[in-house]
């Protein structure tokens, strides 16, 4: 048997290497999965007689728990049988208290206790208070950190004002939170807990940090919507940041930010546009380099040579960008794309815009300008797009056209969201689909979002 190569540990030795409150919860759904009777008989376990694991109102064999525990974080060595360790109030009880769940004595005598406080949003609780309502010892939310997961449910906490142990640069957009995944260094990746946030596989209890060892309950979300971007870790590397978007059910979000006043909400306040004004250019001719045209992807660029029209310093370094084979690549991907979507007006300005069209939603027009970017060039590029669609919604558009930078690989979150704070969206072509990179709320983009 697996366990048999530790029989040269002393007394309990082994159960103190268990140190992974994941392992236990694992343990714990096998054991809901299994049975209890079918789960001691798999693993070699009696059943307990004085101290149980209690989570979500359920008891635990704790004994049984802890050693099955220990093989689900070490599978090369296998669970721990029965006669490994000695359970009671000095190992199992004390192993299990110190990664945060509740074990409680049959023995001792019953305690009066008070009632588990009632979830209301918007009210502070102090992590006592948590602990005595999740079911767990509140040390447990000083060591889960951001993520708190406890059987069918994940306790999400954040502080976008920015604390030191919560803040991940999570920030509003409007009534939704966008969250961050909860690896403070190097990539973050899909992970477990990170997935049952992604199809709501878990009930999402968000908190806002109000004050030390205080949390304040925003209310239970469901995520909408998730994206990769990039952005630099605690240690100033950059690396890959998952972002969720996560709207409120009910009334919204409780959070102290809506009695902050105006000044601090209006930041997040969708201001209803005003009526498009008519879309007259502002010259009554315009050379022929620069009337609009249908976007033609089997008119492949050529090499930038001098013509008899004289072109502005602008126009000609976006005719230079125009020559490259992988900017046209780019739109070629765009406009098939806007196609099968049912977009239609689908022009390009030879000399400026790369392509417009118009949405099949309520028929809003939106700009598009293609960056192909590389690590070295992102800032320029971005810098370049911004003002060249400002630029042209200006002098070649009209005030109600959407803006949209479209890139062939994701740019930092910092630069993806101070675009959206000058209202240009961001998407994302991977060679396969386009994939909104960015939280900018937009009815055309949802049709974007190839990741949901």
């Amino acid at each position: 048997m697996a366990h048999a190569r530790w029989t040269d540990y002393s007394s309990d030795m082994a159960l103190q290497d268990l140190t992974s409150p994941d392992a236990v919860e694992a343990a714990i759904a096998e054991f809901d999965g299994l049975g209890r009777e079918s789960f001691l008989e798999k693993y070699g376990f009696g059943r307990a007689r004085s101290f149980f694991l209690v989570s979500d109102g359920k008891r635990y064999d704790s004994k049984a728990i802890a050693g099955v525990a220990f093989g689900y974080q070490f599978p090369e060595r296998g669970p721990l049988s029965s006669s490994d360790f000695s359970g009671g109030e000095a190992t199992v009880r004390a192993k299990l208290e110190e990664l945060g769940f509740t074990v409680k004595d049959d023995t001792a005598p019953a305690a009066p206790r008070s009632s588990a406080p009632e979830r209301i949003p918007g009210r502070v609780y102090s992590w006592d208070e948590l602990g005595e309502m999740f079911g767990f010892r509140p040390s447990y939310l000083g060591r889960r950190g951001r993520m708190v997961p406890h059987r069918g449910a994940v306790l999400l906490i954040t502080d976008p004002e920015g604390a030191k142990s919560f803040n991940c640069e999570d920030y509003w957009d409007g009534r939704d939170l966008i969250y961050t995944g909860r690896a403070r260094v190097g990539d973050q990746g899909l992970g477990d807990f990170d997935f049952r946030i992604v199809k709501n596989l878990s009930t999402l209890f968000v908190f806002e940090r109000a004050g030390t060892r205080k949390l304040r309950f925003l209310g239970v979300a469901e995520c909408q919507q998730y994206w990769w971007t990039y952005g630099d870790d605690d240690s100033g590397e950059r690396r890959r940041i998952l972002r969720f978007r996560l709207r409120f059910k009910g009334t919204g979000p409780q959070r102290q930010l809506l009695q902050a006043g105006p000044e601090r909400e209006q930041v997040n306040t969708i201001v209803e546009e005003p009526a498009a004004e008519p879309e007259v250019p502002l010259q009554t001719q315009q050379p022929a380099h620069r009337e609009p045209r249908p976007f033609d992807e089997s008119r492949r660029p050529a090499a930038l040579t001098p013509s008899g029209e004289r072109a502005s310093p602008e126009e000609t370094l976006a005719l230079r960008e125009k020559a490259v084979q992988n900017h046209h690549e780019l739109l070629a991907a765009l406009k098939r794309h806007l196609v099968a979507a049912g977009w239609d007006s689908i022009e390009e300005i030879p000399s400026a815009v790369d392509l417009w069209a118009r949405a099949p939603l309520e028929g809003v027009r939106v700009i598009f300008e293609a960056k192909t970017l590389d690590p070295s060039n992102e800032v320029h590029q971005t810098r370049a797009a911004l003002s060249q669609l400002l630029e042209y919604r200006h002098f070649r558009g009209a005030a109600a056209d959407e803006l949209c930078l479209v890139t062939n690989a994701p740019i930092s979150d910092a630069r993806e969201r101070f675009l959206a704070t000058m209202g240009v969206a961001v998407i994302t072509y991977d060679g396969e689909g386009f994939q909104v990179s960015g939280a900018l709320a937009r009815p055309w983009l949802a049709e974007f979002a190839s990741n949901r």
